[in-house]
């Protein structure tokens, strides 16, 4: 009988042990959080969606993801290739329907027969915001405040968009930083001034098409 009560004690004793340890562990890391925040090397509460907040973070997770917005001009070739997505072409319909193309000298516009200036790659920088970038020169598709779009040669604050898929099934993308500003093309396949585009209107209305293997 003494045995069996033995026994029960023990185990009573091992249990309250490892719950000892796993409440200090806890404890442990509620401690170093505390002290990464008053460090300043990790942020916490509500952000506002401003390109620090992203320069935070990137600078947290270190180079697998894309690295700060400010500031950013070494190695962006090698940190961008371990974010890229599949190649595509972003075909509007608009008009007689047209790829969306960043020319070397940074002319945004659409070509009806899809060629090498229109396979676009896309880099998820957080859930529905994207930075598109041209695979053959470069460039990054990026859009002024008045709604300009250009092919930006630095990754800049212009270059972030929402992506979206609407009710019809098109996708549409417009500007994060200047937001009701949307990426478009006009019926003759030219660019179309951000500011004027329509969120309902074909001109904004993308399928993104995956580039064959051949």
């Amino acid at each position: 009988m003494s045995r069996g009560v033995s026994v029960s004690t023990y185990q009573k004793f091992f249990n309250c042990l490892i719950a000892l340890l796993m409440f200090l562990n806890v404890q442990e890391m509620s401690s170093e959080a505390r002290s990464q925040n008053r460090g300043g090397s990790v942020r916490s509460g509500t952000w506002r969606n401003t390109p620090l907040k992203y320069k935070f973070k990137w600078q947290e997770r270190g180079p697998t993801l894309l690295p700060p917005l400010l500031g950013w001009r070494r190695n962006d070739e090698t940190l961008l290739s371990n974010r890229a997505t599949k190649q595509q072409f972003l075909y509007c319909s608009i008009g007689i329907g047209f790829h969306l193309q960043i020319l070397p000298n940074g002319r945004v516009n659409g070509a009806h027969e899809s060629n090498h200036y229109g396979i676009m790659e896309l880099f998820s920088v957080k859930i529905g915001i994207v930075v598109i970038r041209a695979v053959v020169t470069r460039l990054f598709l990026a859009i002024t405040s008045q709604g300009i779009l250009y092919g930006s040669v630095n990754f800049t604050e212009d270059c972030l968009f929402k992506e979206q898929m609407e009710e019809n099934h098109y996708t549409t993308y417009s500007s994060h930083t200047h937001p009701r500003l949307y990426v478009a093309l006009t019926k003759r396949g030219g660019p179309k001034n951000g500011s004027k585009a329509q969120l309902h209107h074909p001109s904004t209305h993308f399928i993104p098409r995956l580039v064959s293997a051949s």
